[in-house]
């Protein structure tokens, strides 16, 4: 019995190993034999491997018996799956943003991250609110994180009318997020508006012409055609000096 539960946890540390590494091959048959045993972080991280190999029936299922172990990430990933869902009901989408908001309020900047976009976007079925996004974006930015980062600033870029308009804060974060990411076409984006709407239409028309660059199909494989013309949009306003403007409460 002894000898057993060794093993167990031998698979267990290889399979958190190898798959920290990317060594996913490895990582399978380790994680399968601990995730049989109801290792939940093993479930997980077999789960993440099915989900990156296309294998998306098997990957949900394994991240749900992950999470029905009580593993933290995996709780955390079927929350974030109920936000985004247009299937799950009223109950259950309510049930998912407690949940987030759970761990937003221990502290989780992930999880404030999040919880921004609830509010940004009015994901499950929450009405779009740019100062409750601002405020949880705001908890994720004080421990650096960088998506909030852009979220943020894009709020203040255009966020006219209102005291959440800060064009220098928006320039102040955005720079900072692409002085991390400076090849991420949507980051840069978010500079470009940060800098149009200060009205510094040159350095809105160079950026842009980057995005632009970037987002070309040599050199971005996923960006649509769809997602060129968004950006190509955004590049014609600068050059007539305009500023994005956009309704941030749909």
């Amino acid at each position: 019995m002894l000898s057993a539960c060794g093993e167990d946890d031998q698979h267990a540390n290889l399979c958190h190993t190898h798959f920290k590494t990317g060594n996913y091959q490895v990582a399978m048959k380790h994680c399968k034999v601990a995730a049989d045993n109801d290792h939940g972080e093993s479930q997980y991280y077999l789960g993440k491997m099915f989900l990156e190999s296309g294998k998306a029936e098997a990957g949900h299922q394994w991240i749900e018996r992950s999470a029905a172990e009580g593993y933290k990430k995996a709780v955390f990933h079927q929350t974030v799956g109920a936000l985004l869902s247009k299937e799950v009901d009223e109950r259950s989408a309510g049930k998912a943003v407690k949940k987030m908001q759970t761990f937003a309020e221990a502290g989780d900047d992930v999880a404030q991250y999040w919880m921004g976009n609830v509010f940004l976007f009015g994901y499950a079925g929450q009405k779009n609110s740019p100062n409750e996004a601002a405020y949880w974006y705001q908890l994720a930015v004080d421990q650096g994180n960088h998506r909030a980062m852009n979220n943020l600033a894009w709020i203040k870029a255009l966020a006219r009318d209102s005291d959440l308009f800060d064009p220098e804060g928006a320039i102040e974060l955005a720079k900072k997020v692409t002085a991390k990411y400076p090849k991420s076409h949507g980051y840069l984006d978010t500079l470009a508006a940060a800098y149009a709407a200060q009205g510094d239409f040159g350095k809105a028309v160079e950026t842009q012409e980057r995005v632009l660059a970037l987002a070309e199909p040599s050199q971005c494989e996923h960006c649509s055609e769809h997602l060129l013309e968004y950006y190509q949009e955004h590049l014609n306003l600068y050059r007539q000096k305009k500023s994005l403007e956009e309704d941030l409460v749909k």
